[in-house]
């Protein structure tokens, strides 16, 4: 277990070598980002997708930056999906430049143009409407963004991708010795809608080239939570019970002024054998 060896790999590092870790966003960088799914249809079939795109992360006041997003790039999808991603395209881009501030732990604390996000999204959706009108599924997809629009911080910070690039550790807001990370919230990918917690843990490894964090985490949510949900949705299909799982694990890499310059980060979400979801976050600083 991680949280319970934090003390004696803080003592393994002198500790002069880890105190120079002092992560902040402090250097523009631009970043790269892959994200390959593999998701089980309780039926023997699978959807593999993988997008890339980039950022460009520009620093502000402190603990505040603005992130400006490029179009996400469809590299494999499932033809039938593809309507529905040329929507999201269309969404996007009320989010194509996001401003937040960040917690002393580089947490996302809110999204500082709301407004200006919010009008964008009304602009958008005046548009969508015209494919709102030629199928149901269309209306069903953009109502539920026009959702997420109106409670736009809890949902960043929801947000996995997001989590991931500003993930919490104590070591960042100065709490050396602390050996737990707070519990999180996150958005279900087989519960679409509904949130699950997980607490995680973590190291901090120096290299010769800077430094290394490795995490792992697990859900808190007891399968009972989600019981009444799988029966309705799922069960009929599967033909078994829910085993509710959900593991995380992730390496971080920072070079030697504390910069963040790669990151790989695995997720598994199960249903049980017959369903399951996995996804891989390979984010890297582009040097050039």
């Amino acid at each position: 277990m991680y949280h319970s060896n934090i003390m004696k790999e803080l003592n393994n590092e002198t500790g002069e070598e880890l105190s120079e870790l002092k992560y902040a966003w402090y250097k523009e960088g631009r970043y790269s980002i892959n994200i390959m799914s593999y998701l089980t249809l309780g039926s023997g079939k699978a959807n593999q997708t993988e997008i890339e795109e980039e950022w460009i992360v520009e620093p502000g006041e402190y603990n505040h930056l603005t992130i400006n997003s490029s179009t996400q790039k469809y590299i494999q999808a499932d033809a039938q999906m593809k309507p529905y991603y040329q929507i999201l395209e269309k969404i996007n881009q009320a989010t194509k430049v996001l401003k937040l501030s960040l917690n002393e732990d580089k947490s996302i604390n809110e999204v500082t143009n709301k407004d200006e996000i919010l009008e964008k999204w009304e602009v958008i959706k005046k548009d969508l409407y015209f494919l709102e009108l030629i199928k149901d599924g269309y209306r069903t997809f953009i109502s539920i963004y026009d959702k997420e629009f109106g409670n736009i911080d809890d949902n960043i910070k929801h947000n996995l991708l997001f989590q991931i690039m500003f993930y919490p550790l104590p070591w960042f807001s100065g709490e050396e010795s602390s050996d737990k990370i707070p519990e999180r919230v996150v958005l279900s990918t087989l519960f679409p809608g509904e949130r699950l917690r997980y607490s995680s843990e973590y190291k901090i490894l120096k290299t010769e080239k800077g430094y290394k964090v490795e995490l792992v985490g697990k859900a808190k949510n007891p399968s009972g939570d989600f019981e009444t949900i799988y029966k309705k949705n799922y069960q009929r299909t599967l033909g078994t019970s829910l085993q509710y799982k959900y593991h995380i694990e992730g390496e971080y890499w920072y070079n030697e002024d504390s910069v963040l310059s790669e990151v790989l980060f695995h997720i598994k979400e199960e249903l049980n054998e017959k369903m399951f979801y996995v996804c891989r976050y390979h984010i890297k600083l582009n040097e050039h």
